[in-house]
């Protein structure tokens, strides 16, 4: 049985350094060498603030943060960070085994339970000590999406870490997780993860700048059509997308307009007291979004290569175009709206009407 370590001080191998100003921070941040042949057009001044820092190699402190975070209107006291600091982490081997995985969930508890904690979390490549670090308000649901093999992240070729997993294996890796329990302020997690990211050793990071996630307390609902049903719920707007593997962009569009997600599904900010929970799992929804995601796509391609006749009242000409698409873009308007048309008979702009020839039903 694999046993779990215990680094009773995070701040092992950090000195404290000497506090400066703000103001001090930002009248030499464009002096050196370094940040003058780091900064280009394209580099923002916290990011160029960033690159400086990591370069010179010391440890962050409060007003070093502060900096990074000040366009997110966010801060921490010295005191704070030094508190966070001192919390006791656990480390694990990798993979975990039916044994030393329930000490994790021990530690996190349950995915979306009432009592799920957050905090910040480690990976360790142990053949070179390459490090990434991440943080959640739910550790438990963001540790299933990295070990159960249904719902490991989508997108395995995106950034430095997922790659490593996919090509070596969890095997390769240690896990370090820091709690940070509820009597700490809210987004102490997000704070605790900016200050590793200033450190150069953690080199499998692509982002060195925290996301305070705006819409973390934003709560999402997903129902069936009649909104008899509910399938989901999620107090954050970033859970909801990773968990399902829906869009924000998506999302924002189900919102504002009305129209149904895959056209079997509503998306709502709204409780519906009369929906009823569905018994099937959180991955099971995603199975279902996924495959009504293939349906769609699959007769989007059918449509695609079917003929359409499209007739002109007021000039009695018919023409005939190989593809939804080209009709679309014939008459200035969307596939969908050309299918829709078509099943309902109606004349387009009151007077194109379309239909598909007999030889592509």
């Amino acid at each position: 049985m694999q046993r779990a370590s215990y680094i009773l001080n995070a701040k092992v191998g950090w000195f404290r350094p000497r506090l400066q100003s703000v103001s001090a921070l930002n009248s030499v941040r464009f002096e050196s060498n370094t940040a003058t042949s780091l900064y280009n057009s394209k580099t923002s001044r916290t990011q160029l603030l960033v690159q400086e820092h990591i370069a010179k190699g010391n440890p962050a402190n409060s007003e070093v943060i502060n900096s990074v975070l000040l366009n997110q209107k966010v801060a921490i006291s010295q005191k704070e960070l030094d508190e966070l600091l001192s919390l006791p982490s656990v480390k694990y081997d990798l993979p975990f085994s039916d044994e030393t995985y329930p000490s994790l969930l021990a530690l996190i508890r349950k995915p979306h339970s009432k009592r799920s904690n957050a905090g910040v979390y480690i990976f360790t490549h142990k053949s070179t000590g390459n490090k990434y670090v991440g943080s959640s308000n739910d550790l438990a649901r963001r540790f299933k999406q990295y070990f159960d093999k249904h719902l490991l992240f989508a997108n395995k070729s995106s950034g430095l870490l997922m790659p490593l997993i996919n090509q070596e294996g969890l095997k390769a890796f240690n896990l370090q997780v820091i709690v940070v329990s509820s009597t700490y302020p809210k987004h102490s997690h997000c704070f605790l993860e900016q200050y590793f990211l200033l450190d150069k050793s953690f080199n499998l990071n692509t982002q060195r700048i925290v996301n305070f996630r705006v819409n973390q307390g934003l709560k999402v609902f997903l129902y069936d059509l009649d909104c008899k049903t509910l399938y989901y719920s999620s107090n954050s707007l970033n859970a909801f997308c990773a968990d399902l593997g829906i869009h924000s962009s998506s999302y924002r569009k189900c919102i504002s307009s009305g129209v149904p997600f895959l056209g079997l599904f509503v998306i709502s900010n709204n409780l519906i007291e009369d929906a009823v929970p569905t018994n099937l799992t959180e991955s099971e929804v995603g199975e279902l979004i996924a495959k009504r995601r293939k349906e769609n796509l699959d007769k989007q391609t059918v449509d695609l290569g079917k003929v359409i006749e499209v007739f002109d009242k007021d000039t009695n000409e018919v023409k005939t175009y190989p593809s939804t698409y080209k009709v679309a873009y014939r008459l200035g308007t969307t596939r969908a709206t050309i299918r829709s048309y078509i099943s309902k008979g109606k004349a387009f702009k009151n007077r194109y009407y379309l239909k598909f020839t007999d030889s592509s039903k």
